[in-house]
């Protein structure tokens, strides 16, 4: 009965399919597109199109007032199409709409020689005494057993000291399980190249209704199935690290093996902006965690972020996702390491609704991959050693084509864990807002390896490194704490601009300060006196962006290094109005002087030609700081001498002044502490409470659902596409079916009981004979099994198991399209009635 309901509630997402499509922006050469915010519904949208020759393709995503158009006049000058359409009364917005590119982050480029010394230094294995704390035999005892081939490989999850890492030195998952807690009723959704749902372990968690393809190769099916090959299996890879099925005998075992995963096929040539804020605003009521394991160009000379439309997905669906509780946006920290790159040049990284996650090593280490900056909030363990062969632990997942990889990597890997976790977070408490995640995420964290330098505890008490962020994900912690969390107080903005005039010369090689005082809007409905991010704004020009590093140091002394200097960027584009960000300062007291440091680190980069006779190296234009938090009455003045540390998801209290808080040695003395503290008291299943939750299956309401549309709202054409779209859609798949099923008779040649007994039911189903079109009558042939693969072309015939996999396949899709069918007939009658 809940998959019926969950059939029917698709008839409802229809509607996002029908709008969604972006079928013509795969061919971005002959036709452009804009994207357009006006008043009006999509009528509305679609007269204005057609009243200036346009063809309406689709609104954007679930942004309201937001609406994709395409000019088929090539030769149309895009200027004067943007300049009529701004014109309008109602449109508030217009912007052609540019193709880029965006890079999947498990691709890792090879050092060069600057980096590579530094990277083999980093990596050596960790002193004994380090290990030692690591090292635990505590909660090795009565684990949860599994069939699945690859299990006693996924050290990550249950580390028993395979490949000679520390026991129980993992993500601390085992005791959320032997709590039933693996992910029930919340869905996960893979925005990348596509996610192929035949394969054994991903088949029965796969959710068509968190799924679309955005590449539009597969017609009317929006299936987001990606082409067989290993450059199309990323999203395939990520999907099941999260989900893989437990106990089926394939593969491993998904962190969250109980919780539904879907996936939007974007990645697979070039995106524009309105296709990436389509994709992360997808159903958003129904889909829970968005994961993203891709962004610019992990070179070290590539600086970009989300265009204005996808900036705005991003605030909206932490402001209207999961029914207002916001949505859960997972990123990939960046695999520019061994490039010297920094994720301060990334802007998905910098925002502050996404929660960066970077990678670390079965030792503690940072990846040699990773790339550091104050806007990572954790890591997660995929191993990876540079230069390692032979017994190097990494991630176990799917693949395509109904694979299964033991060596995943990069921080591709590392984000879709963090996915998982909290997945089993938000079962164990579906009420967590977006901020009450990255609080958590926080408060929790542990610090893995106290010898690396650059831990530091902030004014609020808490461990920060710009390489780990707050720390490494545990699973057990994160879900104890969880459970009766008190949401947190709501976000104010607070922002101070300073005015530069005249403005600051950068001399060469030298650096400028920009000092800004803030009481943080005191006294105003926005007071903040418990900081969470920071973001500062900057316009600067440079001779060599590379040669750029940038500070920020907040009144308690707590630094950033906001951007670092990356020795392959010789662009002398600067930096307009660039948003960085940063979490070292979170649960500070924003109030007082806050200093920024411009520096020109000249001759970093190679290629930049600097003259002996340079004047100036660029100018500071322009420094704009917003601040994200909270306002407590009860907090005490930032003066106060003693201090709070955060630990273990609680705060307690330390005798210390503030000037010896911030010297060197109270510091190292008090990270050694707390790692030890922190990795010597595992969270085991007993200290997890009971759950006293509201069941969380999202089919549970389907059908209240589903009656709360209308037909109008359903489908914007009023109905006079959407029948015969189906129609096709059901003659579609019944031909595959057809086909592929005489086909897999034609090779197995034999008729058991079985058999005939499975046709009989396939004929009643399709009502038509399953026998071979006119024209096929013999030999098994070479085609294309599930033509809707995309741009695949088979030389070889298909197998007897791609055959059969092709007919389940395409006989849930006629499932669902039958279920969509009743909905809608249901939906107009109650339509006429009214």
């Amino acid at each position: 009965m809940k998959r019926w309901l969950l059939l029917l509630l698709l008839g409802a997402s229809m509607r996002q399919c029908l709008l969604v499509s972006t079928r013509g922006q795969t061919s971005t050469k002959s036709h452009v597109f804009y994207a357009v915010e006006m008043e009006g519904d999509s009528r509305a949208a679609r007269a204005l199109a057609k009243q200036h020759g346009l063809q309406f393709i689709s609104k954007i995503g679930n942004m309201e007032g937001h609406y994709t158009f395409k000019d088929t006049v090539a030769t149309r000058s895009r200027q004067m199409v943007e300049n009529r359409l701004s014109m309008v009364p109602e449109v508030k917005w217009v912007k052609h709409q540019r193709a880029h590119y965006r890079d999947k982050r498990a691709t890792i480029s090879r050092p060069d020689d600057r980096t590579r010394h530094e990277l083999v230094q980093r990596q050596d294995v960790i002193p004994r005494e380090i290990y030692n704390v690591i090292n635990s035999e505590e909660g090795l005892k009565d684990p949860l057993l599994f069939n699945d081939p690859y299990w006693p490989m996924q050290w990550e999850l249950y580390n028993q000291g395979q490949f000679g890492s520390p026991k129980r030195f993992d993500l601390n998952i085992m005791p959320v399980w032997k709590r039933n807690i693996t992910g029930k009723g919340v869905v996960v959704t893979i925005i990348d190249d596509g996610v192929d749902h035949t394969n054994t372990d991903l088949e029965t968690n796969f959710e068509y209704y968190a799924s679309f393809d955005l590449r539009g190769s597969h017609g009317l099916s929006h299936d987001p199935m990606p082409p067989y090959n290993q450059r199309n299996g990323h999203g395939t890879r990520c999907a099941g690290e999260i989900a893989m099925e437990a106990n089926n005998s394939f593969c491993g075992v998904g962190i969250a093996f109980h919780s539904k995963i879907g996936g939007i096929r974007l990645l697979d040539g070039a995106v524009t902006d309105s296709m990436e804020a389509t994709a992360l605003t997808y159903n958003n009521h129904f889909i829970d965690i968005y994961t993203c394991c891709w962004g610019p160009k992990d070179n070290g000379k590539k600086m970009a972020g989300p265009g204005k439309l996808t900036a705005k997905a991003l605030r909206m669906g932490s402001e209207k996702g999961r029914k207002g509780k916001g949505s859960i946006f997972v990123w990939a920290s960046g695999n520019g390491g061994m490039m010297n790159d920094h994720c301060g040049a990334d802007g998905y990284v910098n925002s502050i609704y996404t929660i960066a996650i970077g990678a670390i090593t079965h030792y503690g280490l940072p990846a040699f991959f990773g790339e550091p900056c104050p806007a990572v909030m954790a890591v997660t363990l995929t191993g990876a050693i540079y230069g390692g062969g032979e017994g190097i632990p990494l991630v176990t997942a799917t693949n395509v084509d109904e694979g299964c990889v033991t060596h995943f990597t990069g921080t591709s890997s590392a984000a879709p864990m963090a996915s998982g976790i909290l997945a089993l977070v938000l079962e164990a408490n579906p009420e967590l807002t977006w901020r009450d995640v990255q609080h958590l995420i926080a408060k929790t964290a542990k610090i893995p390896n106290p010898m690396e330098p650059g831990w530091w505890i902030n004014g609020g008490g808490y461990h920060i490194h710009d390489r780990y962020g707050f720390g490494l994900l545990d699973a057990g912690l994160l879900v104890q704490q969880a459970v009766g969390w008190k949401t947190v107080r709501l976000q104010r903005i607070c922002s101070e601009e300073v005015i530069l005039n005249p403005v600051r010369i950068l001399s060469p090689g030298g650096s400028v300060e920009v000092r800004v005082h803030t009481e943080a809007c005191r006294g105003g409905k926005n007071a903040i006196n418990v900081l969470e991010h920071v973001q500062p704004v900057v316009s600067i020009t440079s001779v060599c962006r590379g040669d750029l590093s940038i500070d920020l140091l907040s009144p308690f002394g707590t630094k950033s290094r906001l951007l670092e200097t990356r020795h392959n960027d010789y662009s002398g584009a600067g930096l307009k109005n660039w948003t960085l960000m940063s979490v070292h300062s979170w649960g500070e007291d924003p109030r007082g002087t806050w200093s920024m440091k411009v520096t020109d680190n000249a001759n970093t980069v190679f290629k930049c030609f600097r003259s002996d006779f340079e004047q100036a190296a660029g100018t500071v234009l322009r420094v704009k700081m917003i601040f994200y938090g909270t306002f407590d009455p009860k907090k005490k003045s930032h003066d106060n001498q003693h201090r709070s540390l955060v630990s273990m998801g609680e705060r307690y209290t330390i005798n210390v002044d503030s000037k010896e808080l911030k010297s060197d040695l109270s510091q190292k003395a008090i990270i050694q502490e707390e790692f030890e503290i922190e990795n010597s008291n595992k969270i085991n299943a007993n200290d997890i409470p009971s759950l006293h939750k509201k069941k969380n299956l999202k089919t549970q309401n389907y059908s209240k659902m589903v009656k709360s549309f209308r037909p109008k709202e359903m489908d914007d054409t009023d109905g006079s596409n959407f029948a015969p779209h189906l129609k096709l859609l059901w003659n579609t798949l019944r031909d595959n079916i057809v086909t592929n099923w005489a086909q897999y008779k034609l090779k197995t040649r034999e008729h058991s009981p079985q058999l005939q007994q499975i046709n009989r039911a396939l004929e009643r189903f399709v009502k038509k004979e399953l026998q071979l079109p006119a024209g096929l009558d013999g030999p098994p042939l070479s085609f294309n099994v599930r033509e809707n693969l995309g741009d695949v072309v088979r030389t070889e015939p298909a197998s007897r198991e791609e055959l059969i996999r092709a007919v389940s396949t395409d006989l849930r899709k006629m499932h669902m399209v039958r279920g969509m069918s009743k909905a809608y007939k249901k939906l107009l009658e109650n339509g006429k009635e009214e």
